[in-house]
């Protein structure tokens, strides 16, 4: 059994500011990210003592991006790939940072270790993202990892009750661990706290010490922590 204190989080270009970035990422092994802000690559580094950082922008050509960061003193990764999702395009042509349209992974001990940041539904506009996209990004990036040991970890768009999301991940030999866990507070100013992040894997795997950082009266996506027993 391997063990490593992660924290999983989707920063949304650092909504709740950087003290509450570093709060969170104390004490940790490997960082997980999306929509990470580029110019904060070099401050990611010093709070991972010098440790090792890999990012990608998650819809290019804009400065948000996903990051798999280790910490100085933890066991190192190797083969890290930047994925491009099917709705690239689409995305690409949108020119929105908050979209995204890329994976990132590195592996560990032989394991996978992916953050994720597909397409999501718009409404309006003259070319909206459908949902069908979503899903393709995901039904692409579940084939692709569906016979490698792979942790995949990010922001899915959908609550953990959406059955066409649900169905792609069992058919792939997935499980989902975090759906019993509310990660993001509606923007909506409805105060709705539900499900919006995932962490699967077609590995045994285990997430215990889950917390979830809530901010009062804050919305959007909250820092997960949690430590992360891979059976292998």
């Amino acid at each position: 059994m391997t063990s490593f204190k992660i924290l999983q989080y989707n920063t949304d270009n650092l909504r709740h500011g950087w003290d509450y970035f570093v709060k969170h990422t104390t004490d940790v092994d490997y960082v997980i990210l999306q929509r990470f802000p580029k110019n904060k690559r070099i401050g990611l580094c010093e709070l991972l003592d010098n440790g090792k950082v890999f990012m990608v922008e998650s819809a290019p050509p804009n400065d948000l991006c996903l990051a798999i960061g280790r910490h100085s003193s933890t066991t190192q990764f190797s083969g890290t790939e930047s994925i491009t999702l099917p709705s690239a395009q689409h995305v690409m042509a949108l020119d929105d940072a908050w979209q995204g349209c890329t994976a990132l992974k590195t592996v560990v001990n032989g394991v996978n270790l992916v953050s994720f940041l597909p397409c999501y539904e718009t409404h309006g506009g003259e070319y909206p993202i459908v949902f069908s996209e979503t899903k393709s990004d995901i039904l692409f990036l579940l084939n692709k990892f569906k016979d490698e040991p792979t942790v995949i970890m990010g922001d899915f768009h959908v609550n953990n009750t959406d059955s066409r999301v649900n169905h792609l991940i069992e058919n792939a030999g997935f499980t989902s661990h975090l759906d019993n866990h509310k990660t993001f507070r509606s923007t909506s100013g409805d105060g709705n706290f539900f499900n919006l992040d995932k962490c699967i894997s077609n590995i045994p795997i285990k997430l215990s010490n889950v917390r979830v950082a809530d901010v009062e009266d804050g919305v959007g996506h909250m820092a997960i922590r949690y430590t992360l027993e891979i059976d292998k």
